[in-house]
C-alpha cells in the first residue's frame, strides 16, 4: 500500500476511533494502528512515541517492545539503554528481551564495561547460542580472551554454526595461541558441514600462516569438490588454479596434469611451459586455444613463443611481425608492444617504429624493468646516449647486472656516453689551442 494511502487510512481510523473512544474509553486500537502504520512506513520517530504512550497507558509489555524496536531501527541506542534499564525490574515477562536489547545497544555505543554485568546475567539466566555468543563477543572486545573462549565453546555446544566456530577458532588461534585446537575445530566443522560461507577460507589462512602445504591442499580440494558442480566457471577456475599451484609445490607434474584435465587455466599452463623453456608445449597449447577461440590477441603470445623457440631467429622475423600486427590491431598490449618494438630496434629494422612501440608500452607500465631496458636500448640505437644512460642507470639500480643482456646494454650505453664526453673534451682542447 502506498504511504499516502496508509496515511489516509490511518486518519480515517483516527477519526473513527476518536469518536469511539469518547464513548467507550478505549483509544488504544486506533493508536496501535497508527503506530503500526508509522512503523511500516519507516517513521520510527513517531512509531516509538506512539508505542511509548500506549505502554504508559496499558502497561502491556508488547507495546514496550515495539517502542524499543522502533528506537533500535532509528539507531537511537542511548534511548534503548535507558528504556530497557528503567523497566528491567518491573517486566519479568520480557526480561530476556530487555537484557538482549540493552547489551546490544550498549555495545553499539561502545559502553562495553557497562554492558558486561548484564551480558553475564543474560548468558547465565538464558543460555542460548545467541546470548552466549554475544557475551563472548563482549569479552573478546574487552580483552578477556579466556572468558570469550569459554563463552564461544558454550555457544557452540548449543548451536554448531559457522559464525560461532569462526569466532571460537579466531580467539584460540590469534589470542590464546592454541593453534592446533583452533584448526581442529574448523576441520571438524568442515568435515561435517562442508565449506559453508568462509569456514574453508579461514582454515586456509591458518594453514598458510603455518606454511602447511598438505593442509592447504586438503582444504582447497574440499572446497573444489564441494563447489565444482555449482560454482560459476570464473570462480571454479580460480579454485582450480590455486589447487594446481599447490599440487605443483609437491609434485609439478601432478599439478600440470590437473590443470590440463580441468582445462580452465590454459594460459597459466603456457606460462609454466615458458618458464621451463618448454616452448614446443607452450606453442601447441596456444595454437589449440587460438583454433578454438579465434582470439587475435593470442597471436602475440604465439609470436613470442615462436621467436623464443626458433634456432634461426632472423628467418622467422617476418612471420613473427605479422602476428604482432594482427594481435595489436584491435587492442593495445604493453607486453606485445615491448617485445615487437625491441625486435625492430635490436635487429636495426625500424628503430623509429620500434621506439614508438616501446614508448607506448612504457606509458602503460612505467616501472616495468624489461620495458625500461628496451626503451634505453632504443634511445641508444637512435643515438640519444645520454637519455639511454639515464634510463639504464635506473634499471641497474632496480635489478643490478646479473642478467647478461642488461649488463651488455649498460656497458654499450656507457661506452657511448664516455665516447661522446671525450669528444667534447677534445673539441674544447682544440678550441683553446
Amino acid at each position: 500500500m502506498p504511504s499516502y494511502f496508509r496515511l489516509i487510512f490511518s486518519c480515517i481510523f483516527l477519526f473513527y476511533f476518536s469518536v469511539y473512544a469518547d464513548e467507550n474509553n478505549t483509544p488504544n486500537d486506533y493508536m496501535t494502528i497508527v503506530g503500526l502504520d508509522r512503523e511500516l512506513n519507516n517513521d520510527f520517530t513517531n512509531s516509538s512515541a506512539i508505542f511509548i504512550q500506549l505502554f504508559e497507558k496499558t502497561k502491556h509489555s508488547e507495546y514496550l517492545k515495539k517502542a524499543i524496536d522502533s528506537y533500535m531501527q532509528n539507531q537511537e541506542f542511548e534511548k534503548v539503554t535507558k528504556l530497557t534499564l528503567d523497566h528491567l525490574a518491573t517486566n519479568n515477562d520480557i526480561e530476556e528481551y530487555l537484557l538482549t536489547r540493552y547489551v546490544l545497544s550498549s555495545m553499539l555505543i561502545k559502553q562495553y564495561k557497562e554492558a558486561l554485568p548484564y551480558a553475564n546475567q543474560l548468558g547465565f539466566k538464558y543460555p542460548t547460542a545467541f546470548s552466549l555468543g554475544l557475551l563472548g563477543d563482549l569479552n573478546y572486545i574487552l580483552g578477556n580472551y579466556d572468558s570469550a573462549r569459554i563463552n564461544y565453546e558454550d555457544a557452540y555446544s548449543h548451536l554448531k554454526s559457522v559464525n560461532i566456530v569462526i569466532a571460537l577458532s579466531n580467539v584460540l588461534y590469534e589470542k590464546l595461541s592454541d593453534k592446533p585446537k583452533a584448526i581442529k575445530y574448523l576441520n571438524d566443522f568442515i568435515d561435517k558441514n562442508g565449506c559453508i560461507e568462509n569456514s574453508c577460507t579461514r582454515l586456509l589462512e591458518y594453514y598458510q600462516k603455518e606454511n602447511d602445504i598438505y593442509g592447504m591442499t586438503r582444504i582447497v580440494e574440499k572446497a573444489y569438490n564441494d563447489h565444482k558442480k555449482t560454482s560459476p566457471n570464473e570462480r571454479l577456475a580460480k579454485i582450480e588454479l590455486l589447487l594446481g599451484e599447490l599440487y605443483m609445490q609437491v609434485d609439478r607434474q601432478k599439478g600440470i596434469n590437473f590443470l590440463i584435465e580441468t582445462g580452465n587455466n590454459d594460459l597459466y599452463l603456457v606460462s609454466i611451459y615458458e618458464e621451463k623453456k618448454e616452448f614446443d608445449k607452450a606453442l601447441k597449447l596456444l595454437n589449440s586455444l587460438y583454433k578454438t577461440t579465434q582470439d587475435k590477441t593470442l597471436l602475440g603470445r604465439i609470436a613470442m613463443v615462436t621467436f623464443e623457440m626458433s634456432k634461426d631467429k632472423k628467418a622467422i622475423l617476418k612471420e613473427v611481425f605479422a602476428k604482432f600486427e594482427l594481435a595489436l590491431s584491435d587492442k593495445s598490449n604493453p607486453q606485445y608492444e615491448n617485445f615487437y618494438g625491441y625486435l625492430l630496434i635490436d635487429y636495426d629494422l625500424d628503430i623509429k617504429k620500434g621506439l614508438n612501440l616501446v614508448q607506448k608500452a612504457n606509458l602503460s607500465q612505467p616501472d616495468d624493468v624489461a620495458i625500461m631496458d628496451s626503451l634505453a636500448w632504443g634511445y641508444f640505437k637512435n643515438k640519444q646516449c645520454d637519455l639511454a644512460y639515464e634510463i639504464m642507470n635506473k634499471v641497474v639500480q632496480k635489478v643490478g647486472m646479473n642478467d647478461s643482456e642488461i649488463k651488455l646494454h649498460y656497458q654499450k650505453i656507457k661506452e657511448c656516453v664516455n665516447t661522446k664526453n671525450n669528444m667534447k673534451d677534445n673539441n674544447k682542447t682544440g678550441d683553446t689551442k
